[in-house]
């Protein structure tokens, strides 16, 4: 009986280690994930930014008779 008893507790021995192997290489995993999104975003946020450019539009004439608008766009195009 002491035989039976001796290798069932190191069955469950066997298979709580097995189990802690597991959850240690899942813990790793997890770890390196979140490591590599926070790299990710810190190389998303020191991206160069597009800087908006700014347009002038301004109405040089409008004729009321015609319906006709003459209008410039970012400067003089006479």
């Amino acid at each position: 009986m002491d035989n039976k008893e001796n290798s069932l507790a190191t069955e469950l021995l066997h298979e709580l280690k097995a189990s802690a192997t597991r959850w240690f290489i899942a813990f790793c995993v997890m770890v390196f994930l979140e490591l590599a999104t926070i790299a990710g975003f810190l190389w998303y946020i020191s991206l160069p930014v597009e800087e908006a450019t700014i347009s002038e539009q301004t109405i040089d004439d409008v004729d009321m008779d015609k319906s006709t608008i003459r209008q410039n766009i970012g400067g003089d195009n006479d």
